[in-house]
């Protein structure tokens, strides 16, 4: 499905324990406790400029989780354009704020951006963008901005 621009979240867990950085698991002492998009927290993130009236197709992709992420961006409903590496037909396709991705799940989504702003993709989960619950510049983790001019 055709987008004026295209980005790729990756989606990652990790626990921070000690001054050191391990791969997360669910279970207990293992749980996370730091988590990535791309392999950066938020304020880190990219920010991905648009203007008024482009469209940004999103590939979130459960590379490096245990959980579910509830992922949504402001601005706007998206469409659902790809499950899994495959299309969805016209018909199957609908509209989403957020979307839950899982471990291994891939999602493709289209956003339009309709109004100047910043604007915000970023986990639901409030543990998620925190990161230890320790948040910079108001918020860490699972966050990326919009930039609509």
């Amino acid at each position: 499905v055709p987008a004026d621009h295209d980005y790729v979240i990756e989606l990652q867990e990790w626990l921070v324990r000690d001054g050191l950085t391990y791969p997360s698991m669910p279970m207990e002492g293992g749980m996370p406790n730091f988590f990535t998009i791309n392999g950066k927290a938020y304020p880190a993130t990219d920010t991905i400029p648009m203007k008024v009236g482009e469209t940004l197709k999103v590939r979130f992709i459960g590379t490096n989780n245990g959980f579910v992420h509830p992922m949504h961006i402001h601005g706007g409903p998206f469409e659902v354009v790809a499950r899994d590496g495959e299309t969805l037909s016209a018909s199957a396709r609908f509209l989403a704020d957020t979307i839950n991705v899982g471990p291994g799940q891939r999602y493709d989504v289209v956003w339009k951006a309709l109004r100047p702003g910043k604007w915000l993709i970023h986990c639901h989960i409030p543990h998620h963008t925190t990161n230890n619950n320790v948040e910079e510049k108001g918020g860490g983790g699972l966050m990326v901005v919009i930039e609509v001019g």
